[in-house]
């Protein structure tokens, strides 16, 4: 399969948002996607010490100047001229190693961490493919972040049921097999905690929107998107009270297309009101 295929078969929020790009930039979307999604494959799928172990390897490949992994070849084909764009797939690599096992989220600064090294590391991606200054690199990794939050806590029965707990114990003192049993005490603690990472969430959707205005107008439009496609599955855990139990919370196809679509509008809006200027814009 294709980059492209690969990515419109499994991303159900990216896909369709990259859409809208160009068909260059499409392409170098999907390669950075079945980059990542082959990282985190070997991490979920392979886990335990093999997959950390040929995780390291691929870490260790990178930081060389000729490198024979697969992987790491794609990737310095990917982001020639671009270190800041190649560190980040380092640092993702280095947390996805760390996180082959059975995983237990000690605090948030710890979740923010990891937050940081599998999904704000994206974010520095993106913008190192098309060109982004460094200064907006945060505001891209708040717009990762946020949308790994909203994965936990669409997720937290389904890691629960392999030993995992991305929720912070401080917030949530118990472990996946109590959650995944459906303890009471353990089922409100992560209710309360869904609750707490959401609201985090909207506030590092936020900030990464402040930002969407550095990007090339089509890729802003494509961010845009895939951004409230995302915050959608946050507002489908909220209307289920949460409940870690109730099954995976998705977005139906008519309601994404909405969300995406209203999303769009309101960039182009934004964008046309910025040309005008104030006065054209309220004449």
């Amino acid at each position: 399969m294709t980059p492209e295929a690969i990515m419109a078969y499994h991303a159900r929020s990216f896909a369709p948002a990259a859409r809208l790009l160009a068909k260059h930039d499409r392409l170098l979307v999907a390669r950075l996607y079945v980059l990542c999604r082959t990282i985190d494959d070997i991490a979920d799928e392979i886990g335990g010490p093999i997959g950390k172990y040929r995780l390291q390897k691929v870490h260790d490949d990178l930081l060389g100047p000729n490198p024979r992994d697969p992987l790491a070849i794609e990737a310095h084909d990917l982001f020639k001229d671009q270190p800041l764009g190649l560190a980040a797939l380092v640092e993702l690599v280095r947390t996805a190693a760390a996180d082959t096992g059975n995983t237990c989220i000690v605090d948030n600064a710890a979740l923010d961490t990891y937050c940081m090294g599998v999904a704000g590391t994206v974010g520095v991606m993106i913008c190192s493919i098309f060109n982004v200054g460094e200064a907006y690199h945060a505001k891209a990794a708040d717009l990762g972040k946020a949308m790994q939050l909203t994965n936990i806590c669409r997720d937290v029965a389904e890691d629960a049921r392999i030993g995992r707990r991305y929720l912070p114990q401080t917030q949530c003192p118990h472990s996946p097999k109590e959650i995944a049993a459906g303890d009471l005490d353990a089922i409100a603690a992560a209710e309360a905690t869904m609750a707490d990472l959401l609201n985090q969430a909207e506030n590092l959707y936020e900030s990464g929107r402040s930002a969407l205005g550095a990007l090339p107008f089509r890729l802003r439009l494509a961010v845009a998107s895939a951004v409230a496609m995302y915050e959608g599955i946050g507002t489908q855990v909220r209307h289920r009270n949460y409940q870690p139990l109730a099954g995976r919370a998705f977005v139906p196809r008519r309601q994404k297309i909405i969300l995406a679509m209203s999303a769009v509008l309101a960039e182009i809006l934004q964008k046309r009101k910025f040309v005008d200027g104030p006065d054209h814009a309220s004449a």
